[in-house]
């Protein structure tokens, strides 16, 4: 009985605090938060799975059920970025009459610089070294097309409704992305030392020219507003 109530007497091990917990679903997305910035402090190449789960707070075994290696993490990354690109270019061209197909353009033009600008370390992944050559990731490459098909479908309608000049969709969208893709890399490498304020003005001059130069000479007039 004596031992009994030195047994009972004695305190018990402070518990071991939880880790952590995600539930369903979370653990990935809080990945792409971590990677996002971590590559916007020190870069892409500072970038592992192990250093990703360190900020997570979780063991990396965790990372990996999630992401095979680095280039899936970076894909899934990719991939969330044309998602919000484009709900960002819709909303964009949305706000402009369907009857102006130029203005739209420019308008989806604009939406992806102020995305690049807004979202600097996020774009580099997107748009930098082809992720997908091997077709491991189907889904990044469908997100993809889906954002470029947006804007083939504007060049697509305009033609149809006779504000654009009757050439392939495939070169003037490339030309119009070419146009609004290069503006973007060189405000976010300083290249044009633009204030932000003036980055639309500026925008009609760079990307301004191609869509004029994808207009009809003798289109009909957008319905005034």
């Amino acid at each position: 009985m004596l031992r009994a109530m030195k047994r009972t007497s004695r305190k018990a091990a402070p518990s071991k605090p939880p880790e952590r917990a995600y539930h369903h679903g979370d653990l990935p997305s809080a990945m792409i938060e971590a990677a996002l910035a971590l590559i916007a402090e020190e870069g892409e190449d500072a970038l592992s799975l192990r250093g990703v789960a360190r900020r997570v707070g979780v063991d990396h075994s965790a990372a990996y059920r999630h992401f095979e290696d680095k280039r899936a993490l970076l894909a899934a990354i990719a991939e969330r970025g044309f998602r919000d690109l484009i709900a960002k270019i819709r909303e964009a061209v949305a706000a402009v009459p369907e009857d102006d197909p130029p203005a739209r353009l420019m308008a989806l033009a604009d939406a992806y610089v102020q995305f690049a600008l807004d979202r600097p370390a996020h774009f580099r992944v997107m748009l930098g070294p082809r992720l997908n050559e091997d077709e491991r990731f189907p889904t990044l490459e469908a997100a993809v097309g889906d954002a470029f098909g947006v804007l083939k479908s504007l060049i697509a309608d305009g033609i149809a409704r006779g504000a654009l000049e009757d050439v392939p969709v495939l070169g003037a969208a490339g030309a119009v992305w070419s146009s609004a893709h290069g503006f973007a890399v060189l405000l976010l490498g300083k290249r044009i030392p633009i204030r932000r304020e003036r980055v639309k003005a500026y925008m009609g001059e760079i990307v301004g020219p191609v869509v004029r130069g994808l207009e009809r000479r003798d289109r009909p007039l957008a319905t005034p507003r």
